[in-house]
């Protein structure tokens, strides 16, 4: 029997905080307003810029997923895309190329920052026009030193920009997770982790900010504003214990951080718009 009178009203709390989070979804979506974004397109004159320039990316996966969208956009155009290579620099008819390197490690930002240096510094600096690094999703927890990370980043860019006056850096903002479920937010409040859970997507959207304005919309590639925008231009924004976030449209996700192949070409069309602007800047 006493066990009977513990377990009832456990279950009833249980039930209660369901209950609750089912209902901060719905109050969520209702109460959030939609914010119109224009969605990223790119035209055959900037693609001609793109197989002139010479293009360094450092990245991890949602990279890959990047640039495996480029060579569809090109050919819509009716057009071939440049060179794709890792570590490579072999130049295309037009003399462009997009080089690309796996840097760092996930989940460990600093490194990558530092790996990107080290690339350019090792005698890539001298062979491109535009350069750009972009962080994985799991680089960023809630147990991240936002404002550290990024005067790391912009220190680090800063010490470049003054060495390599020629090239032209473009800053990528963090890409994002899908909003969390209510498994997932049964599972923290009993405790579990929130890889990727609204903290992440918090955590990310602090250092967004600070990308953006540090360095401007002109001179940012703001991939988590792709990613957080539906095909009919409209952009969700949510909140956390009062604090904003974006979360990656479920239309574009294949999984929960990465990216299908619609949401590839998208990304790819905003990659090749930031890198053609980043040339005409030269």
């Amino acid at each position: 029997m006493r066990r009977v009178l513990w377990v009832v009203p456990a279950a009833l709390l249980v039930i209660v905080l369901i209950a609750a989070v089912m209902t901060y979804d719905v109050w969520k979506e209702k109460s959030m307003p939609v914010k119109g974004e224009v969605v990223a397109t790119v035209d055959v004159g900037q693609l001609a810029v793109v197989d002139r320039t010479r293009v360094f990316f450092g990245h991890q996966s949602v990279g890959e997923n990047i640039l495996g969208g480029v060579e569809a956009v090109y050919a819509q155009q009716g057009l071939v895309a440049p060179p794709i290579e890792e570590n490579g620099t072999r130049p295309g008819p037009a003399g462009g190329f997009i080089s690309h390197a796996y840097i760092g490690a996930n989940e460990q930002p600093r490194l990558k920052i530092d790996d990107f240096a080290q690339t350019l510094r090792s005698g890539l600096g001298d062979r491109v026009d535009v350069a750009l690094m972009k962080f994985c999703f799991l680089d960023i927890s809630t147990r991240t030193d936002v404002d550290a990370l990024f005067a790391h980043y912009r220190d680090t860019i800063a010490a470049l920009q003054r060495d390599y006056p020629a090239i032209a850096f473009v800053h990528v903002t963090v890409p994002l997770t899908t909003d969390s479920g209510i498994k997932n937010r049964i599972k923290i409040m009993f405790g579990g982790s929130d890889r990727y859970g609204q903290g992440e997507n918090v955590a990310r959207h602090r250092y967004n900010e600070l990308l953006r304005r540090q360095y401007g919309e002109d001179r940012v590639f703001d991939l988590a504003a792709i990613e957080s925008t539906t095909p009919d231009g409209g952009r969700q924004e949510f909140r956390y214990r009062d604090q904003p976030y974006y979360a990656l449209h479920t239309g574009y996700a294949s999984d929960l951080g990465h990216l299908n192949a619609e949401g590839s070409e998208i990304a790819a069309r905003a990659f090749l718009q930031a890198i053609a602007n980043a040339s005409g800047r030269r």
